[in-house]
């Protein structure tokens, strides 16, 4: 229907808008153009309004979906970077601080040689006690060196390295002056058994340090868990799919990481108890 012509209520066939009478029918329409015209113009205007209505809706839609992800990556960007309470700074990346550094790896050696003298030559404690004792330890001193200093792994693997070597030799040290023998092990059985109990320290004085890695990851992930969400839920078809995956593999691994060091300290330093 054009806006020339109209339609007949009889017939319902295009008629002038001149016409007064179908001429198909031949009916008389002199009483029904005014409202034919009316519900015309009407129709016109309902399907002119229902045009800009979707196409408001289209753009509104776009719009909040570009809102949404910018202000998801706005949180990402404003959560992973420096922009942290002081807090949340000296809680998960403090400043890198050699002395706190160097004073926890005195403090784990300077402990591990008081243990050894008080438990040993004070109270004469069974060695099962002290080996259990200088394994947990440094997990503890390890953990509290990570959250002070603000290194990476490298810079608390040699850490872990000049805690196990100084913490025995400070022990052989303390027995060859209390008891007279010599300061080095004389046969391959006890040079095994030093190494092993050397790597039993390092191991749990690293272990702090994964420990502490893990939970400065997890609050990390704690933090951003509304933008992630967010970020994943914009696309519908499961783009991210692998990204989400990946993530979660490697937050495997990261979770495992202390579990692997703390066992594999615990057996380094038993094993001269349970093994031949």
């Amino acid at each position: 229907m054009s806006h020339t012509t109209f339609n007949c209520p009889y017939c319902w066939s295009d008629v002038p808008v001149q016409a007064s009478v179908c001429s198909h029918c031949t009916r008389d329409l002199v009483l029904f153009k005014p409202l034919a015209l009316q519900l015309q113009t009407l129709a016109d205007e309902v399907a002119q309004l229902k045009s800009m209505a979707q196409q408001q809706a289209h753009a509104l839609t776009q719009l909040q979906s570009q809102d949404i992800q910018a202000a998801a990556l706005s949180y990402a960007e404003t959560h992973n970077t420096s922009a942290l309470t002081p807090h949340d700074a000296l809680a998960d990346t403090p400043r890198r601080s050699w002395p706190h550094w160097l004073g926890m790896v005195v403090l784990t050696i300077a402990t591990m040689g008081l243990c050894h003298w008080i438990l040993l030559f004070v109270y004469d404690a069974p060695p099962l006690f002290l080996r259990v004792l200088t394994i947990t330890l440094p997990a503890v001193t390890g953990f509290g060196c990570a959250r002070r200093s603000g290194f990476g792994g490298f810079t608390h693997l040699l850490a872990a390295l000049l805690v196990g070597a100084l913490s025995v030799g400070l022990m052989l040290a303390i027995t060859a002056r209390l008891d007279g023998v010599p300061l080095w092990p004389e046969n391959a059985r006890d040079w095994r058994e030093t190494l092993e109990y050397t790597a039993a320290i390092g191991l749990s004085f690293f272990t702090g340090f994964l420990t502490h890695h893990l939970m400065a990851r997890w609050a990390r992930q704690q933090r951003n868990k509304i933008s992630l969400r967010v970020l994943l839920a914009r696309d519908a078809s499961g783009k991210f799919k692998i990204t989400e995956i990946s993530n979660q593999v490697q937050s495997l691994i990261t979770a495992t990481a202390p579990l692997v060091s703390a066992g594999a300290a615990l057996y380094s330093g038993l094993k001269a108890f349970t093994g031949p």
